[in-house]
């Protein structure tokens, strides 16, 4: 099979934050079709996993469901969580389809298992599989059952790095709505700066210093986000990671082709 490259499609650049369960369709198709351009250019293999945005989060906290079985309300929450994330998923495969992108979406409730908020196991092998038929598997953020709590919500990003643990991976790519990681939080300080190299020296410094995301992510915010890339970095065999900004036309399919010159944050074990 030829290398791997994971992308995960940020919710807060495909969908409106300020208006709940509002996916941007131009925006998905693009991406989509950029990483699909990429694709045929580069040889690669893709796996897509795609943010909640304004479908998932907003339910998810609503309901605490991170926090498992707590309360008369949990199951409902849980359902109505899976529900909403699934919209949103629908409309990516759909969007997908009309591109003419095989698409093979898979449900990580249905293949994997969490133990205190963590995927813990799971099978696969059925990824890799439809991976070698040419297929593109598609995940996205799902609550899943927990050994521990009885339910919880499983990130995309934590979704990427478990199949990361079975499926070696050169590329993992998170496509955000911010040119990368910053020094400080960019909403709330003009002189940020962008940290364009992360390894091994100052990974610590750089989560230390992530900002927390200043719109509903019960998942964690960048810090979750980067401290997972991280990981995937640094258990795989050569692997880099990139964080980027989505919501400029062709940097996505600019580094998943290794452009030089885009202006992003690249994260290496060294």
């Amino acid at each position: 099979m030829p290398e791997v490259y994971m992308i995960k499609i940020g919710g807060g650049s495909i969908t409106d934050l300020e208006k709940p369960r509002t996916a941007r369709r131009d925006v998905i198709s693009r991406l989509l079709q950029e990483i699909y351009d990429a694709q045929k250019e580069k040889g690669f293999s893709a796996i897509i996993g795609h943010g909640s945005g304004s479908f998932g989060h907003v339910t998810a906290s609503e309901y605490k469901v991170s926090e498992g079985l707590i309360g008369p309300d949990s199951m409902k929450g849980a359902v109505l969580t899976k529900v909403v994330a699934s919209e949103l998923n629908f409309i990516v495969i759909d969007e997908a389809v009309k591109l003419g992108i095989p698409i093979f979406p898979f449900f990580p409730s249905s293949f994997a298992l969490a133990e205190g908020r963590k995927l813990k196991s799971g099978f696969v092998e059925h990824i890799a599989t439809v991976m070698r038929r040419g297929f593109i598997p598609l995940v996205h953020g799902d609550v899943v059952v927990d050994e521990k709590q009885g339910i919880s919500i499983a990130s995309t990003e934590e979704v990427l790095r478990f199949i990361a643990t079975k499926i070696p991976v050169k590329k993992v790519v998170l496509a955000t709505d911010v040119d990368g990681i910053y020094d400080k939080d960019p909403n709330k300080n003009s002189d940020a700066k962008l940290v364009e190299k992360v390894n091994q020296s100052n990974i610590d410094d750089v989560i230390s210093g992530a900002s927390v995301a200043h719109k509903v992510d019960v998942t964690g915010g960048m810090k979750t986000k980067v401290s997972i890339l991280y990981d995937i970095v640094r258990s795989g065999n050569g692997t880099t990671g990139h964080i980027l900004n989505a919501q400029k036309p062709g940097v996505l399919k600019s580094v998943l082709t290794g452009a030089n010159g885009v202006r992003h944050t690249e994260i290496t074990v060294q």
